[in-house]
């Protein structure tokens, strides 16, 4: 649901940046019901023995609830204030808008999880334009200049398009959801002890789209999902132009059309019925399409064992309770499904 207020906080903080901007705050609904102290009765005194008419009055018993199931390890989550004063209106909507906890997939892994330590999502200046994970303080960090650059390349979509502000704002959550989940994958991997037999970058890459694709709530269909990250793909393309050295292909990242790529495989191979679009528009090649169900599959089985043991006690479930949760949100989807492809 669009927030009027949010929308006028982030114009405000974006008037340096673009003529126009808005913004949707998440809503996440939590309910937390505390175990209640349940005291045993006192045993009251036993009458004197009549000899016609023993009595005695028994203290009823108090039953006992079941502890309470432990919960997982909570995120924290900071915005520095930049030194650099041009970086001030996205210090100011990230502070003012609460950005870091407006992504939906980082709201759920929230608690989720068991984790030796808490992790920090942090907002701050770097000097260069990025988001990484710092291994030796358990941060993970989304620079200003990374959300500048963002909303200029959703400011310069929308206007090339003939878009609104609303894709504009699309643009850039679809980004920023991606983004920090590309940087939990890598702290989830260190933390956990997680193997992984490939390069660790396309390894967190798959875990990112593999939980944005998991993780989808009553308040956006699977068809939502896949929608933003197609936007969260574009950005692969948009910073890859084609002119690769070989530091390039030696870097541990993949080419950023090879990350494209990738994305439209595991985003067609979970559905390729209905995301049957991203073939035939040319996002996907026919001969890697054909693979990617299988791909996907594998992919999504592999994440999920390595990351099952660690689920907190209290957000276990079985496979009835899962099978009716799915079918709840299912449910509640069917009011958000707007078409049944990709366009």
């Amino acid at each position: 649901m669009l927030q009027k207020i949010i929308i006028g906080i982030l114009a405000t903080a974006l008037i340096a940046v673009c003529s126009i901007w808005g913004y949707t705050a998440w809503q996440q609904q939590q309910a937390a019901a505390p175990a209640a102290l349940v005291q045993a009765a006192a045993a009251l005194p036993a009458k004197p023995a009549e000899p016609l008419k023993p009595e005695t009055e028994i203290a009823p018993v108090a039953a006992q609830l079941p502890a309470e199931k432990a919960d997982g390890t909570h995120f924290t989550y900071q915005y520095v204030s930049p030194r650099n004063p041009n970086l001030l209106a996205m210090y100011n909507m990230a502070r003012e808008i609460d950005v870091l906890k407006q992504l939906p997939e980082v709201n759920q892994l929230d608690g989720w999880l068991t984790l030796p330590r808490p992790i920090n999502f942090i907002a701050a200046e770097c000097g260069t334009v990025n988001a990484f994970y710092a291994k030796d303080k358990g941060d993970i960090v989304l620079c200003y200049e990374m959300l500048e650059l963002l909303v200029r390349q959703g400011a310069a979509i929308a206007e090339a398009n003939g878009g609104t502000t609303r894709d504009q704002l699309d643009y850039l959550m679809a980004n920023l959801r991606f983004l920090m989940l590309h940087e939990a994958g890598h702290a989830l991997v260190d933390m956990l002890d997680l193997p992984s037999t490939g390069r660790e970058e396309d390894a967190v890459d798959q875990l990112a789209t593999t939980l944005m694709l998991s993780f989808v709530s009553a308040d956006e269909s699977q068809g939502d999902i896949a929608q933003k990250l197609q936007l969260a793909s574009n950005f692969f393309l948009m910073t890859d132009n084609g002119q690769h050295d070989m530091a390039t292909y030696a870097d541990e990242h993949s080419v950023g059309a090879q990350r494209f790529f990738n994305l439209q495989c595991m985003v067609y191979g979970n559905n390729p019925g209905k995301y049957l679009r991203i073939v035939t528009s040319g996002r996907l090649p026919e001969a890697r399409a054909l693979r990617c169900e299988e791909e996907s599959k594998q992919i999504t089985r592999s994440w999920m064992r390595l990351i099952e043991p660690n689920i907190a006690p209290k957000h276990r479930m079985t496979a009835e309770e899962e099978r009716a949760k799915i079918e709840e949100i299912q449910r509640k989807q069917v009011d958000s499904a707007q078409a049944p492809y990709m366009r």
